[in-house]
């Protein structure tokens, strides 16, 4: 109505919005509401039968039919386009940025296609300007360099034989010959196992295919999965445990279920802790303050501020008593007392009680005394052997047994015992490592060498420092410089690095000035440090980066696929590399249709 009362439009229509001198009205239709666009005098310029109409600015709106498509109307109600347009944004000096097929393009209120829609990104800018920044572009190559195919994304993540790639920030799937099977339509995909995936749509997430069949629908806020198990979440409802065909469900809904362990899934529910069994079963009910250790076969639980431990039939193995409690087997556990710890059967029977250092294996557990000695014990209780500590007086440390020797330390100096406590290397050097492959480190007025067991000096102390033996190497310190030796004191790499790490394939890593090479372990240099990055692959190639640059090249460093990419994986199943290109944006320039 106007200001004097007089009704403009009259009460037909379930919903009106004023935009100037139109007005979009809507009414809902067969659970549905169609849209169409009056004057001010209610005479009807669109018919009342669309899906959507979006003021846009400059006279224009956008008009959406039933198949999501929009077209770029008149004030009058003249159409400019026809419904091809995903979407269009509102009109900026009379150009507005539209998307097709994920595309970004320009369009004039006159429906002239400034910029065909091609490109991730647009953006404005003064006169008739534009910065533009096409897609990425993936390179299938094989280690010869040479092109299988051309993929346009922003990211692709080889599963199995698919890949997931990511296209204007929409993800779907791609199969073996890089055709796309699932379009990119959602927010984010994950793959789980096989073929099936996590995915995300409109902040919501489900469970798919890779040819789009909806396992779990998208109707939850999150969820987790754990082999064939499914932990979902509503948020105005709770967590609840399903599986993949949904052919059961938790009994009720909870505030937080944890992954599984030991077969069950700890379960809160007003504030308190219990367990569900792999079928959603409540086995556990949610009465405890928490579940503190869960075992095979027991659990210990807090209840009422108190310690006790249950079965998983939630049976009263140990009742509440004040004392925390550790899990040792299935006959047997663990009272820590302020003073004291209890080793009790579950008869409440103690076994033994120590204040010293407890460590449990399968059979037996060990205690260690305050003076060195190391007793071994059955879970009866009974001692099975005892290893004295050393016969030395005003012994200050003692160090753990490597290779039958423990370091230990004697007015300031440091030396051997056996594990019969026996005095083997007299307590003469300034440091001491540990024995590895028969050789342990040492250290003489400020400088580090090696012995054997028999306290002789194989490799003169001439080190700032020195790492164990492995695979009969040693890399070792010099100047400030790191190099590699062998057991004999030979170098098989001349202290001239400024770090060298092992590899678990026995290789060394050489590093200099910030960059990065390879040698074999008999010190060959296989490639020299000039990389700012590098990853060994199992086929034998070396993906290698620098300056934000990668390529490919052999384990003998001569060039696979030159440097030049901005990320290079290998698809090992498809035994091809995926190699980046970005480009980058550049300024576009159109003539206006006046």
């Amino acid at each position: 109505m106007n200001l004097r009362g007089e009704i403009k439009i009259p009460f037909q229509y379930d919903g009106i919005s004023i935009h100037g001198l139109r007005a979009i009205v809507f009414n809902l239709n067969n659970a549905s509401y169609h849209y169409g666009l009056t004057d001010l005098e209610n005479r009807l310029i669109i018919p009342v039968v669309y899906k959507r109409i979006l003021p846009l600015g400059t006279l224009r709106y956008a008009v959406e039919n039933d198949l999501g498509k929009f077209a770029l109307y008149r004030e009058d109600g003249r159409a400019i386009t026809d419904f091809k347009i995903d979407s269009i944004a509102t009109f900026d000096k009379s150009r507005a940025i539209i998307y097709q097929k994920l595309n970004q393009g320009l369009l004039d209120r006159d429906g002239n296609i400034l910029i065909e829609p091609a490109y991730q990104s647009i953006k404005l800018l003064d006169g008739d300007r534009a910065q533009v920044l096409a897609h990425h572009e993936w390179l299938l190559l094989t280690e010869r360099n040479q092109i299988q195919r051309t993929v346009k994304a922003e990211d692709l993540v080889p599963i199995g034989d698919k890949t997931i790639y990511r296209y204007s920030n929409k993800f779907g799937i791609l199969d073996s010959a890089m055709h796309a099977v699932l379009p990119a339509q959602y927010d984010n995909i994950k793959s789980i196992q096989q073929d099936q995936l996590l995915a995300r749509k409109i902040n919501k997430v489900g469970i798919i295919d890779s040819t789009n069949n909806v396992t779990i629908p998208f109707v939850y806020d999150s969820l987790r999965v754990e082999n064939n198990n499914v932990l979902a979440l509503r948020k105005t409802e709770g967590w609840f445990l399903t599986d993949r065909g949904q052919t059961f469900r938790s009994q009720k809904n909870y505030q937080q279920i944890e992954n599984q362990q030991a077969g069950i899934y700890p379960a809160k529910n007003n504030g308190y802790w219990g367990a569900l069994n792999e079928n959603g079963i409540e086995t556990i009910h949610c009465v405890f303050d928490s579940l503190l250790e869960i075992s095979n076969t027991q659990i210990i639980v807090q209840f009422k501020n108190q310690f006790g431990i249950i079965s998983k039939t939630e049976d009263w193995l140990v009742p509440p008593q004040p004392y925390p409690l550790q899990l040792v087997n299935d006959s047997c556990y663990l009272q820590l007392q302020p003073q004291n710890k209890f080793l009790k059967n579950f008869k409440g029977e103690v076994i033994y009680f120590t204040d010293n250092t407890l460590h449990f294996k399968n059979d037996v557990w060990e205690e260690y005394l305050p003076d060195g000695t190391l007793k071994t014990l059955d879970y009866q209780g009974r001692i099975l052997s005892r290893v004295d500590p050393p016969q030395l007086d005003k012994l200050e440390e003692i160090f753990p047994e490597h290779e039958g020797m423990r370091g230990i330390k004697r007015d300031g100096k440091y030396g051997f015992i056996d594990s019969r406590g026996r005095l083997r290397i007299a307590n003469r050097y300034d440091g001491i490592g540990e024995f590895h492959e028969g050789l342990a480190p040492v250290k003489l007025i400020g400088k580090w060498g090696f012995l054997n067991q028999q306290d002789q000096i194989i490799i003169n102390p001439n080190f700032e420092s020195v790492e164990g033996f492995s695979n009969g190497l040693s890399i070792v310190r010099r100047s400030g410089k790191a190099g590699v030796m062998n057991k004999t004191g030979k170098f098989i790499l001349n202290p001239q690095y400024d770090s060298i790490t092992h590899q678990p394939n026995m290789k060394l890593r050489i590093h200099q000035q910030g960059l990065i090479g390879l040698a074999d372990k008999n010190g060959s240099i296989l490639i020299e440090p000039r990389f700012h990055e590098l990853q060994e692959l199992e086929n034998g190639f070396v993906i290698v980066g620098r300056d934000g640059k990668y390529g490919l090249i052999t384990n003998a460093g001569l060039s696979a696929i030159p440097l030049v990419y901005e990320q290079i994986t290998f698809d090992p199943v498809r035994n091809q590399y995926l190699a980046l290109k970005k480009l980058s944006g550049k300024k576009l320039n159109w003539i206006s249709r006046k």
